[in-house]
């Protein structure tokens, strides 16, 4: 609208503006929701090291994707692994949490829930089946440690949450 040539009268009209405003809220309604928002913070190009040791894990690019509605990662383990995967994030409002589905080209995928607490997004799956007949829980953090530093924490229980082991302790440090 604002650059249609027929209403460049109306572009100095305060009523307009407002209009404008609207418009583009409606277009984009996951932009300007402060729920939708809360996962920003991993936003971007990242280089990624093992918390302990700093060994090179990977790289990561986290977009907005679908009108700002979905957070993308798009990752590549390093090395010659050629392990790569994406992770789909969206806010689901009716729930009132956030949810992960992550797929990769091993043909794994996992879906994970969770919410914003305390500066960390905190993600949960439900008890997942193994091939040796175990159940898996695994719990999934996103730490915020700076601007430009952000660390990934997965754990994982084979006994309904008792006790817990490190699956990988990632740090991402912002590409610059």
């Amino acid at each position: 609208m604002s650059a249609d040539p027929d209403l460049a009268d109306l572009k100095s009209d305060a009523r307009f503006a407002k209009i404008l405003e609207e418009v583009t809220r409606n277009q984009k309604p996951c932009a300007n929701t402060t729920e939708n928002r809360q996962f920003d913070f991993w936003l971007g190009e990242w280089r990624v090291v093992t918390t302990q040791g700093e060994t090179p894990a990977g790289d990561s690019k986290i977009e907005l994707i679908l009108g700002d509605c979905v957070i993308q990662e798009n990752w590549t383990s390093g090395g010659n692994v050629g392990y790569s995967g994406k992770s789909y994030n969206i806010y689901n409002a009716a729930l009132k949490r956030w949810e992960q589905y992550w797929v990769d080209n091993a043909g794994g995928n996992i879906f994970f829930y969770g919410g914003l607490k305390d500066g960390v997004m905190d993600y949960w799956t439900d008890e997942i089946p193994q091939p040796d007949g175990k159940k898996l829980k695994r719990r999934l953090q996103f730490i915020k440690l700076s601007p430009d530093t952000v660390r990934q924490f997965s754990r994982g229980s084979n006994d309904d949450g008792k006790t817990w082991f490190v699956e990988y302790d990632f740090t991402y440090n912002r590409k610059k």
